[in-house]
């Protein structure tokens, strides 16, 4: 008999919204294997709907910036009007300047240009959740 890894309790879920279904799979994986729920979204109305139902639980959401129906902005300006202690990682192949020189969120936004390794997408994505969780504990208190 092999020896495998503990089975951990999934308990923070990161819903991933991206139009690209082979990067979207990719990006779920590496969250799943480092034992995360995911939820997975193809475009921001859908993103936008899974939100809704599952905001109590919801502990970030990774976006693309641009998606169709609804792109990641328009979607990261909803989530923040409705739960704004949901942090939100945008993710684009176009550069920061371009997103935020178009009305996009301020240069501070969480931001990760494509291509990225999964290392620093996770790194980015564990300084989220401890900021989250460090704020949520604070408002708490």
């Amino acid at each position: 008999m092999t020896d495998s890894a503990p089975v951990r309790e999934r308990t923070t879920t990161i819903l991933v919204a991206e139009d690209d279904d082979a990067l979207r799979g990719i990006v779920t994986r590496v969250f799943w294997d480092q034992g995360y729920r995911t939820l997975e979204a193809r475009h921001g109305n859908e993103a936008l709907h899974l939100a809704e139902l599952a905001a109590p639980y919801l502990d970030l959401v990774v976006t693309d910036v641009v998606m169709p129906e609804l792109d990641g902005l328009e979607l990261g300006r909803e989530l923040a009007r409705r739960w704004a202690s949901i942090p939100v990682l945008y993710i684009s192949a176009y550069p920061a300047n371009d997103i935020f020189s178009r009305g996009g969120p301020p240069d501070a936004t969480p931001f990760l240009q494509k291509p990225f390794t999964p290392d620093v997408l996770l790194e980015r994505v564990r300084g989220l959740l401890a900021g989250s969780k460090t704020t949520q504990a604070s408002s708490q208190a």
